[in-house]
């Protein structure tokens, strides 16, 4: 099972390192949700990350707040990926939704597009979408070939455990297509909780190990 430590701080990754963290997910500001980390974090990230075969994924999000995003913050998003995508990052992370709270396909294809051969991975403003109209955006994220799908598998202000049967859904409907990593609540003392329900392959979690 691979464990995915959130984290915003050096000593946070170092932290997450010693004790089994098998990939870091690098954000600043934490306290709204994760924003991108500067180019010289993730450089440094990556450099100590790799020489311990531990994998860096990196939020790319302009700011806290909801995720419909206008052209010119879309184009910080773009940039960021550009300006980054060189320091051997192994993932990036980001979700768009539109007016209407559904995926916004043309700037996640577009930021997709951005990552070439690194890994996209869509985070939890997938959980902003109306459940009715999930399925069909993880079948838009399988056909666009995202890597990971990070997801609380409700509300951000619900509990996990009381979205296990989502995230179940979520599980078998991808048929392995895309690697389905629950996250929100999740941390070392709870996981086996979790784990004895549904046996996810990867878990994430500020305090996950």
């Amino acid at each position: 099972m691979i464990k995915e430590a959130c984290v915003e701080t050096i000593s946070q990754i170092e932290h997450a390192i010693k004790n089994g963290a098998n990939r870091i997910e690098l954000c600043d500001n934490l306290s709204v949700g994760g924003t991108t980390p500067s180019y010289g974090m993730v450089k440094i990230a990556v450099e100590l990350c790799h020489q311990h075969n531990v994998e860096v994924a990196v939020m790319i999000r302009p700011r806290g707040g909801d995720f419909n995003y206008n052209y010119f913050e879309y184009e910080i998003m773009r940039q960021d990926i550009l300006q980054l995508k060189d320091l051997k990052v192994d993932a990036f992370v980001f979700g768009c939704l539109d007016e209407h709270g559904h995926l916004d396909e043309w700037k996640m294809k577009a930021l997709k597009e951005t990552c070439g051969i690194i890994h996209a991975v869509c985070h939890m403003a997938f959980d902003s979408i109306n459940p009715y109209h999930q399925l069909k955006s993880l079948d838009w994220l399988i056909k666009h070939q995202f890597s990971r799908l990070l997801t609380h598998g409700g509300p951000s202000d619900s509990v996990i455990f009381d979205n296990i049967n989502h995230l179940g859904k979520l599980l078998i409907y991808s048929k392995g297509n895309i690697t389905i990593m629950p996250g929100g609540g999740l941390n070392k003392d709870n996981l086996s909780q979790l784990i004895e329900d549904i046996p996810f392959d990867e878990v994430h979690g500020t305090k996950i190990v």
